[in-house]
């Protein structure tokens, strides 16, 4: 699957862009029909002229003799890339005074709009390719194996004396270097006081295992975010609540046992 993941977002690409096309090309078709129906009027006359060398008349007559002639050599023109070979007979053998209407058409249309409609399909992919949950979910999961993978190796270079647990000194020696310091810094997470953090990685046996430094550090990154907040809240409400029913249990006790209420 994820051989074809690129095949599946250029599909989907190509599904979600189906409307900008057809505007895009309806624009287009707009602007090559008026091309098209200006160079087939305004050539027959050189057509019709036999002043002009044989060769350039049929050439002329080959390319802009009808309507229909006229809007798919437009068309080549447009998209081939190689408007010069529809162009410079034109201009050389028939009348320079069309290189101004050329000029034009190719400048704004075969130069800009097809950059514009370009520049569409781009963003069309690039948004299509940031909507794909799988992708995302896939690139998520590939940073976080990487930072994992990444904290790990920091915790063994770190781990001097090599029995697979950090102790305040190698965390505090760890943080000392400069540039360990501005790497954790750029997850997120405080360093300035090596005490504290130590504090927040150590389950209460004044160690800190490779598990428990490479999960207090991915859970420590970035900064605190309302749904963190929410549920720290919520339980330091009911726990203010269960103080409270204990000192009122307390309270209703407190006559019995001929002890003094104690007001909170």
């Amino acid at each position: 699957m994820k051989t074809f993941e690129s095949l599946r977002v250029l599909s989907a690409t190509i599904f979600y862009s189906i409307s900008s096309m057809c505007w895009a090309m309806a624009v287009l078709f707009i602007f090559m029909l008026m091309c098209s129906i200006f160079l087939c009027q305004t050539l027959h006359e050189y057509i019709l002229d036999e002043s002009l060398d044989p060769d350039v008349r049929q050439w002329i007559n080959r390319k802009y003799g009808s309507g229909s002639k006229a809007l798919y050599t437009v068309f080549e023109m447009t998209f081939s890339g190689c408007w010069p070979n529809y162009v410079s007979p034109v201009v050389m053998d028939a009348s320079p005074w069309f290189a101004a209407f050329f000029i034009v058409y190719i400048t704004f249309v075969v130069f800009s709009m097809i950059r514009i409609i370009s520049a569409l399909f781009l963003k069309e992919t690039l948004a299509q390719a940031s909507r794909d949950a799988e992708m995302m979910v896939r690139e998520r999961c590939k940073k976080t194996s990487s930072l994992r993978k990444e904290l790990t190796e920091l915790f063994e270079s770190a781990d001097v004396s090599g029995d697979g647990m950090l102790n305040q000194q190698e965390l505090q020696n760890l943080l000392s270097l400069p540039k360990v310091k501005m790497w954790i810094s750029e997850l997120g997470v405080n360093v300035e006081d090596s005490e504290h953090l130590f504090e927040l990685l150590d389950d209460g046996d004044g160690t800190v295992s490779c598990d428990d430094f490479v999960q207090g550090i991915s859970k420590l990154r970035g900064e605190a975010r309302a749904q963190d907040l929410v549920p720290v809240v919520k339980d330091c409400k009911r726990i203010l609540q269960l103080c409270r029913s204990l000192h009122h249990s307390f309270d209703e006790m407190a006559p019995k046992l001929g002890s003094p209420k104690v007001k909170l």
